[in-house]
């Protein structure tokens, strides 16, 4: 299990207790006064008082956000693991010449482009560009301390569908993972699976789905997307068995060539 696998796994951890505490305060804020002592005075009764009295708030008013943040985490671990990819890469190789095929390459060609592109950055990625530059140098004919720019594969990810999942994996020489993804038993359990083709198509349904309704709240699209609490957990584990299944199929890849 790589390093953006463990950091994910902490981020869902946390988006399951928060889950959990959100459809525990729906289900307890109409019942609060059946358990109130109303015989005892204060500030503790007054706030439950309150918090009973509360009304109009629909859970998918919550549970919207709560989606936008889970998939954001998850194009989060598919940056890192890109990350992670060049740099296992980089490791494997005792010369620059050594990397696989096309790959010192690609990295010239998008190091150039983050170059290019630092005066209109994105505000959620930082960028050094003296560290790209200096980087950059160091990748030449014969080089055995080269350094590969990993932040500019990174930058390929800027969502979760499988095209641009597919196309970031591709430029870090990582391709024909899908069977791999779709043999994970697993993977197969959470979709209901029982057969790799039918895992395959169904995960890459999935991630297309839930690309659509991360857009539809954070871009306020039109279609109307409510959500449950379920809907959402389900998600949560979907996104948690996909990316185990994933980062298995790319460590395999890797430490095959």
């Amino acid at each position: 299990m790589g390093q953006a696998l463990d950091e994910f796994n902490l981020r869902l951890t946390e988006l399951r207790a928060d889950l959990r505490l959100l459809e525990s305060t729906f289900e307890l804020r109409p019942r609060i006064c059946q358990v109130l002592d109303f015989e005892k005075r204060g500030e503790v009764l007054d706030l439950a008082r309150r918090f009973a009295a509360l009304a109009g708030s629909q859970p998918a008013s919550f549970y919207g956000p709560m989606l936008v943040r889970l998939v954001a985490s998850f194009e989060r671990y598919l940056r890192y693991l890109i990350r992670d990819t060049v740099e296992d890469w980089a490791k494997k190789a005792n010369t620059f010449e050594a990397l696989p095929d096309g790959l010192g390459g690609r990295n010239l060609v998008l190091s150039g482009k983050a170059i290019a592109y630092s005066d209109s950055p994105r505000e959620h990625l930082s960028i050094d560009l003296v560290e790209l530059v200096d980087n950059l140098a160091t990748c030449r004919q014969g080089s055995k301390a080269f350094k590969l720019n990993s932040f500019a594969f990174m930058t390929q990810i800027t969502g979760v569908t499988p095209e641009i999942i597919e196309k970031a994996l591709g430029l870090v020489q990582v391709t024909h993972w899908w069977s791999g993804v779709g043999a994970d038993k697993a993977l197969q359990t959470q979709l209901t699976c029982t057969r790799t083709p039918d895992t395959t198509k169904k995960a890459i349904e999935r991630l297309k789905e839930l690309s659509r309704w991360r857009n539809n709240w954070a871009h306020g699209g039109d279609d109307e997307v409510t959500l449950t609490g379920v809907e959402v957990m389900d998600a949560l584990e979907f996104l948690s068995a996909f990316s185990k299944a994933l980062d298995t199929a790319v460590a395999k890849q890797v430490k095959a060539k």
